[in-house]
């Protein structure tokens, strides 16, 4: 999902300090979310041990997306167009257009065989001391989504606690964090400059015989339009629109324009709305960022 003790729950000296220095984050590097998913996974395989569980380090979660470009705003890579068109026709090829390879391979892993060894109780046992005795325990806003509910005990909680410090306060903050890009949404496409570009790329496209309204239509129709075709010939179609789509977002500077805008929202939003949560979210980030790279190499397995 190391010669360390069992986790515990952190003292008022493992908290982060009430000052944010530097500016404010509001996400993570590849590298960072890959350091501190590597943390966690540490921190919960030696807690699990010293509860008598084998827990085996799951190094890939929450990783890179592969190479995938970035489509909030549609995507100019016109080199990836013409390699993987959409992505549409490997993803089916794959069986992962909705996760269940991943998810497949994550069934068959060593961790899930080890589980699926254990006796009904045994099991019940490994649940409770990895994900605690109340998944609720812990309520807090999802600005824009709801409630996200969390266990305050266990060894996940634990190791979030260990490396974040208060884990209520952890937990609303990366809440509001990694939701501002989906808060700022509505707003940045609303703007002028967006518009101008997004009419600029409509043109661009009527021009080459797609009439679509934005990237994610021509993506629906696309993917409508291929049930009926060949193999050969989905895939010729999939690549001629994905590619006529990059090249009309290059010249009309839309994704460009788009992902400008929403990083002066975002900061605004970071500043001002969402400024408590988002001083915490940098400093717990910051303290985290110093523990992971302190903790020894792990030995457990």
């Amino acid at each position: 999902m190391t010669g360390l003790l069992l986790v515990t729950a952190c003292s008022a000296t493992d908290r982060p300090s009430e000052r944010a220095d530097g500016p404010l984050r509001t996400g993570l590097t590849d590298t960072e979310r890959g350091l501190l998913g590597e943390a966690e996974q540490r921190l919960i395989s030696d807690c699990m041990r010293d509860k008598g569980f084998r827990y085996g380090l799951d190094l890939d979660t929450d990783g890179p997306r592969g190479g995938v470009p970035e489509r909030r705003f549609g995507s100019d890579d016109v080199a990836w167009a013409r390699r993987h068109g959409y992505g549409l026709a490997e993803a089916a090829r794959s069986g992962d257009g909705n996760g269940s390879g991943k998810a497949a391979v994550a069934g068959n892993s060593p961790q899930a065989r080890y589980v699926a060894s254990l006796t009904p109780g045994r099991k019940a046992t490994f649940d409770r001391a990895l994900n605690g005795t109340d998944r609720a325990a812990i309520v807090v806003p999802a600005p824009g989504r709801g409630q996200i509910f969390t266990s305050a005990d266990g060894c996940l909680a634990d190791a979030r606690r260990r490396l974040y410090g208060d884990l209520r306060r952890w937990t609303e903050a990366k809440a509001a964090v990694v939701n501002l890009e989906y808060l700022t949404f509505d707003a940045v496409v609303k703007e002028p400059r967006y518009t101008k570009a997004l009419a600029d790329w409509h043109s661009c496209m009527k021009a080459r015989g797609l009439a679509h309204s934005n990237s994610s239509e021509a993506i629906g129709a696309v993917a409508k339009e291929n049930r009926s075709r060949t193999a050969g010939k989905a895939w010729k179609h999939e690549v001629t629109v994905a590619v006529a789509d990059a090249e009309c977002n290059r010249a009309a500077g839309l994704a460009r324009t788009g992902i400008r805008l929403q990083r002066e929202h975002v900061r605004d939003a970071a500043r001002h709305e969402f400024a408590r949560q988002t001083r915490y979210y940098t400093r717990a980030v910051t303290t985290a960022l110093t523990r992971a790279r302190s903790l020894p190499d792990s030995t457990s397995g």
